[in-house]
This record gives structure tokens, C-alpha cells and sequence, in this order.
């Protein structure tokens, strides 16, 4: 009898650790974006994208049943047209409006993992890949490059691409810091962080007012005055909710928000906003014990927060999240 219970036991572990396993797969959403109509995507890893429209206040559900070339979205980006692209492990997919493309089958880029995707200010698109460095695109003329720590790379991971206002392309790496292209040379050069880079670089941004934020995973973040050279490292010590950080976005408002991944202190919270002067910490609703991946806000002035389990809103005169998960569920 004895031996029967413990067998209902490891059944019944089993099955629960099996679906609340698919369960996060199925509802890590991984990146975001606003285009220019004022839709908001919203990348999965496990269930495609969902696309937001803000005058219907309905979402459309995208995936590979529609033309997705993969389900898992690392990154979603608009180019200079209109278009959507889609970084996946497959490689990039575009969505035109009408109808997706597998850009690696239409022009031979690479059918690797994509974590970043930019068009830069001459109209070449750039790719940050997983284990196979950078690539650039050529659209016009149909020319993929590829780049590796063989041109000045510190890493053949690189996790994001950033382009100044002066036209500098940034790339922030999984095991090398911060790597600049010079278009002169053709090649990468090593930005010095002045101590202030971890080797894993999660997102870098520049804000209204010039500064330029650089997001290290375990480390806090650093804050660069362009104007005067000086760099920054904020942490728990300059009153940030805590060091591990995922995602870095500005609000219509000029608030920097900060996402949190596993490393996080549930007394300090997943998601962090700076005003400019104080840190606060959101340790509520759904967001006291998930990693946050991805923030974003709709034309409405509405703060969404995408987590390793699920889709939230901020109702910032209520001072509460929303829970979206369940309501796209039922939508499927």
C-alpha cells in the first residue's frame, strides 16, 4: 500500500512539474515593441506573437501556422518601412503587413538564433546572433557579411545592437562587454567601460536627454554623459532595487523602467522605475516572483510588462497590474 501512495505521489509531481513547465514556456513573453500605427507586439517563447491594437483594444494571435518561421520570438523590431522583423532561432522572419517571409530561405542569412535586430541610418540591417557573431544585410543589393571575434568581437554571442544619435552602432555581448563598429576600418573596437561593464551586456538605450544606460545582467547599470565622458555605475548602493537587470525602456513621461530576472530579491521586487531622482520598487500583483523580460508602452500612455509567466498591465491610477495571461488563453 505503502509502495502504491509513493507512486501516486511521483505520478502526480510528475504530471504538475510537466505542465506548469509547458505553462512557462508558453507564456514567457520575451520582447516588445510599438510600431508606428500604434500596435504593440509582444514576442513569446513557446506561442509566436501577439499583436495588441490599441483602438480595438483586441489582440491577434500570430504563429507558425500563419507564416512564423519559429514560435520562440527573441526579438521583434520595425524597420524604416513599416516592416515587422522577428529574430528567432531559425533565423529572421519579416512581416510585411499582409503575409510573413523566412528572410533566411529569401536571401541566405543564417538560419541561427537571432537576439537583436536594426536597420541603421544607411538602410543595412544588423543581427546579433548566438554563437555566430554579427551579420549584416544589405537589402538592395542582396549581400549578407558575417562578423566574428576574428574582426574585433569580444564574443560570438551578442545580445543587443544600439544606434546613437550620431550614428554609432553599439554591441553589447554575452562574454565580452561592449564592442564599437568603425565603418572606416570595417571592423569592431572594444569600448572601454571603465570598469563599469559586466562581460554580459542586456540592453543599451539612450534617453531624452542624451545619457546612454548600458544594462549589465549582474551588475547594476551604467549611466554614460555623452557631453561630459563621465560614466556611472548605479547600484543597490545608489538606491537601484537591486543588480540583476533583464530590460531598460523610457516612458513617454521621461521614467526609466528597469526589468529584473531570477537573481532578484522578492522584498525588492521585478520591475524598478527611476524618475530622474528615486528609485521605487513594484513588488505586487503577479510581479513579486517573476522574471521581467520586456516593458513597453501603448499610445494610451499604458505601461505592459511581459514576465517569464505572463502579460501584465500597469493601471497606474490604481496603482495595480493586470493580469493578461488567462484573457489570451481564451483567445487562442
Amino acid at each position: 500500500m505503502k509502495s502504491y501512495l509513493r507512486y501516486l505521489i511521483f505520478i502526480s509531481l510528475f504530471l504538475n512539474g510537466v505542465f506548469s513547465f509547458g505553462q512557462g514556456l508558453e507564456y514567457m513573453f520575451r520582447c516588445s515593441l510599438k510600431d508606428k500605427q500604434g500596435n504593440v507586439w509582444f514576442g513569446t517563447i513557446g506561442s509566436g506573437v501577439y499583436r495588441y491594437d490599441g483602438v480595438s483594444k483586441m489582440f491577434t494571435h500570430f504563429t507558425m501556422k500563419d507564416g512564423l518561421n519559429d514560435d520562440q520570438i527573441e526579438t521583434v523590431y520595425e524597420d524604416l518601412t513599416g516592416n515587422i522583423w522577428f529574430g528567432t532561432p531559425k533565423g529572421a522572419c519579416m512581416y510585411d503587413g499582409k503575409s510573413f517571409n523566412d528572410m533566411a530561405e529569401k536571401f541566405g542569412l543564417c538560419k541561427c538564433d537571432i537576439n537583436a535586430i536594426l536597420q541603421d541610418k544607411n538602410g543595412n540591417f544588423w543581427f546579433a546572433t548566438n554563437q555566430y557573431g554579427v551579420a549584416t544585410f544589405d537589402m538592395m543589393k542582396h549581400l549578407v557579411k558575417n562578423y566574428s571575434k576574428e574582426d574585433g568581437l569580444g564574443s560570438f554571442s551578442v545580445q543587443c545592437i544600439f544606434e546613437d544619435a550620431q550614428g554609432s552602432l553599439l554591441f553589447g555581448e554575452r562574454a565580452g562587454g561592449v564592442s564599437r563598429y568603425d565603418f572606416l576600418k570595417d571592423k569592431f573596437v572594444k569600448v572601454d567601460g571603465h570598469g563599469c561593464f559586466s562581460n554580459q551586456i542586456m540592453s543599451i538605450m539612450q534617453d531624452n536627454k542624451g545619457m546612454v544606460w548600458y544594462v549589465n545582467l549582474y551588475s547594476g547599470l551604467c549611466r554614460y554623459d555623452v557631453s561630459s565622458g563621465k560614466m556611472e555605475h548605479l547600484t543597490t548602493t545608489e538606491g537601484l532595487c537591486n543588480d540583476t537587470l533583464t530590460c531598460i525602456y523610457e516612458d513617454s513621461k521621461g521614467n526609466i523602467w528597469l526589468g529584473g530576472g531570477s537573481k532578484w530579491n522578492a522584498g525588492n521586487g521585478r520591475l524598478c522605475r527611476y524618475d530622474g531622482k528615486n528609485f521605487v520598487s513594484f513588488c505586487k500583483d503577479g510581479l513579486d516572483t517573476s522574471d521581467v523580460w520586456t516593458i513597453v508602452e501603448d499610445k494610451e500612455g499604458e505601461l505592459w510588462v511581459g514576465t517569464r509567466t505572463g502579460l501584465f498591465l500597469y493601471h497606474s491610477p490604481s496603482d495595480k497590474f493586470i493580469n493578461y495571461t488567462h484573457k489570451l488563453n481564451s483567445e487562442k
